[in-house]
């Protein structure tokens, strides 16, 4: 005699094994969970927050960023602001896989110019600025993970285009701040653990720092407005080191380190490196082919002529580091005269025989457009930076 047992409809298993799979989640202690979660990439925790109460909780909570970090499972993700005008309000967005810049929230109480930042694990720190023509000691903190805002401990001086660094788990804020300030309120350091800040005691720098870095986040490279450069080592001591004067003739800005080697963006839309100590700048090779859009040709009137043509030239913007890569940006024309767009692109570096540095174009296209239904007239990179989350 034969037994027979009914087929379970494929819904009701599907059902049933969706279950086992909460109550067997829901038995796990919390830290364990947590870990398990911090593996799976980001790009599904939109799909496992749908899964359950818990499952949302958990991908929501601040706690999973710092796992992440601990395990090391954190994927770069890179920020940028930009000055929109006629908007005076900064406005945020994030580089999408498919390379477009999202919006996300803006804070409106970001001065429109003249700030500095700093990124800190999974956020940046926007400090100081220029508000109604007056310097600011305001802090603003961008949570990227959670791209929500708020406000961190001020200041103790109002500084604008200061130089800021992180160094061993602090930022170290140079200059900014009005001419009467001396030596004893020139610097001061916020401590990232303890949210507090307090005085650097160190020689002011007869000049205005022009550009600065860390490298390694462990000794800060400057230069003044007189093209002498200076480093620090803020663990060893407070005083500043003089080292070799940049003399070459050309601007260089857009300081950016990556590893223990210097990058900068040069005139006529090149990108420049150099040894830290040696101030040496020389040209990355190998990128004649991006000068193509850099130096192309566009249509002077529109498409249903015969169009003449006429070169121009879209020079660098911006020069900035994403995770072990260059990225730059310039703005350009594209089709319609009026029609105003961001371009980027995102340039590997290698070492080669000769002590030569050679790049390559990973890729490079339109990010963002402007709507001239806004009636929007510039875009300006302000910062951008690779935020690992």
């Amino acid at each position: 005699m034969s037994s027979y047992a009914p087929e379970v409809p494929p819904q009701n298993k599907r059902m049933k094994k969706t279950k086992e799979t909460f109550l067997l989640w829901s038995c796990l202690p919390d830290a364990v969970a947590l870990s398990c979660v911090a593996r799976v990439s980001r790009l599904d925790y939109t799909a496992l927050s749908l899964v359950s109460k818990s499952h949302r909780s958990l991908v929501a909570s601040p706690e999973l960023c710092r796992t992440r970090s601990l395990i090391g499972c954190t994927e770069a993700s890179f920020f940028v602001c930009l000055s929109i005008l006629p908007d005076p309000t900064p406005r945020w967005f994030f580089l999408t896989r498919n390379r477009q810049l999202r919006p996300i929230p803006s804070n409106p109480y970001q001065a429109p110019e003249s700030s500095s930042f700093v990124v800190v694990d999974w956020g940046i720190y926007v400090i100081g600025g220029i508000i109604n023509g007056n310097p600011t000691s305001d802090v603003l903190f961008l949570d990227c993970y959670s791209k929500t805002w708020r406000r961190g401990p001020s200041m103790k001086m109002a500084r604008a285009s200061a130089s800021a660094s992180l160094v061993d788990g602090k930022i170290y804020v140079f200059g900014g701040c009005k001419e009467e300030a001396d030596s004893s309120n020139w610097a001061e350091v916020f401590n990232v653990k303890t949210q507090t800040w307090c005085k650097f005691i160190t020689p002011k720098m007869a000049h205005n720092i022009q550009q600065s870095v860390s490298i390694e986040e462990k000794k800060i490279y400057a230069v003044d407005e007189d093209d002498q450069s200076f480093y620090l080592l803020p663990s060893e001591d407070k005083s500043w080191r003089s080292g070799k004067r940049d003399s070459k003739l050309g601007n260089r800005n857009d300081w950016c380190a990556i590893g223990k080697l210097l990058y900068c963006r040069g005139t006529r839309g090149r990108i420049l490196w150099c040894e830290p100590d040696d101030l040496d700048w020389k040209e990355v090779k190998g990128l004649d082919n991006l000068r193509l859009p850099l130096f192309g040709l566009r249509d002077t009137i529109p498409d249903y002529h015969r169009p003449p043509k006429m070169k121009v030239r879209y020079d660098i913007s911006k020069v900035c580091s994403n995770s072990g890569n260059i990225v730059i940006f310039w703005n350009a024309h594209s089709g319609d005269p009026e029609s105003l767009e961001l371009w980027s692109a995102e340039i590997s570096m290698e070492n080669r025989q000769g002590g030569e540095i050679w790049g390559k174009v990973e890729w490079s296209g339109p990010v963002f457009k402007l709507d001239p239904l806004l009636n929007s007239f510039s875009v300006k990179v302000l910062y951008s930076a690779s935020v690992h989350l």
